[in-house]
């Protein structure tokens, strides 16, 4: 199933089920004292699946218009967000690059998160060089904390959609870097650069791990303006997501809601020849088999917040 977070005019967001072109609240199909977050939803899957398909199948609860509710990003606010960096065979290649031994990361700011509809602010001081980046997220359904790989899956609670918003004005300088000094500092300020607001979009929905019995098997893409510009497999990953999670787990403490991002393939704006990097005025489209589509329009950032 596909859990979302949504408002309709006058309410709170709460968790629902996407359903084709409608959405259902979980409330409405596992009764009072049902949870109230996703991440409760995600801890008490197991137990609320079956109750939960069975009322949506056989009908009589409201589905409401997809056209009259606003989603939200379905994280938890303040979730730990952290990023796989080059783990693409084909993103590694159109950029030059080498396979590493090890998967680097890096975290992305939860201040930084917006939901499917939401626009993709350009920042005033260096608008030129903003980049997409389409990502297949792991979404936690457990605490999981040093898991070997062979037992990954079960802390995993579904998939969901990240757009790694980045600026990209100070790669130039961590690719020219004379000193040791210099890329440190560089490769700081290009890891900055990923966490301005609205740099995170996420959604449209979770897909629920049942649902994907093989997540290397999922397809994504990215379309800039309705060409595609993002076309993979999630196979073509360099470190599977079970081996992922175990590296990344021996560090962090993941919490239910908390995303894992996967990488990015070929195709990004800093890919093309010459690059292509968004304006205003653009859209840009994610999809991966099954989740849906994050789609969010890019836009100035108002003249009054610019320094």
């Amino acid at each position: 199933m596909r859990i979302v977070s949504f408002s309709t005019p006058g309410t709170d967001p709460q968790p629902g089920f996407l359903t084709g072109t409608g959405v259902v609240a979980s409330q409405a199909v596992l009764g009072p004292g049902s949870p109230g977050s996703i991440p409760e939803l995600l801890v008490q899957w197991d137990q609320a699946r079956s109750a939960a398909a069975s009322a949506i199948q056989a009908g009589g609860v409201p589905r409401i218009p997809v056209t009259d509710v606003r989603l939200y990003a379905p994280v938890r606010r303040g979730a730990l967000i952290l990023c796989a960096g080059g783990n693409y065979r084909s993103h590694l290649e159109e950029m030059g690059e080498s396979v590493p031994e090890r998967a680097p990361s890096f975290l992305k700011s939860p201040n930084a998160v917006v939901g499917s509809g939401d626009p993709i602010v350009l920042p005033g001081e260096f608008p030129d060089m903003v980049d997409f980046e389409g990502e297949l997220c792991v979404v936690f359904g457990r605490p999981c904390h040093r898991v070997r790989w062979h037992e990954a899956m079960d802390y995993v609670a579904g998939y969901t959609i990240l757009n790694d918003v980045s600026d990209r004005h100070r790669v130039a300088a961590m690719l020219t870097a004379a000193t040791p000094v210099e890329g440190r500092w560089s490769v700081i300020e290009m890891l900055m650069g990923k966490q301005l607001p609205t740099f995170a979009p996420v959604g449209p929905a979770i897909l629920t791990a049942d649902e994907v019995p093989d997540p290397a098997a999922l397809h994504l893409t990215t379309r800039l303006n309705g060409e595609v510009m993002q076309d993979a497999s999630v196979a073509d990953l360099i470190v599977g997501i079970p081996q992922l999670i175990e590296e990344m787990s021996r560090y962090y403490s993941f919490e239910p809601g908390d995303l894992l991002s996967t990488g990015t393939p070929a195709g990004t704006g800093a890919g093309q020849n010459p690059p292509r990097y968004l304006k205003a005025g653009d859209q840009v489209t994610i999809e991966v088999t099954g989740i849906g589509e994050l789609t969010n329009p890019v836009a100035h950032e108002p003249r009054d917040e610019r320094r």
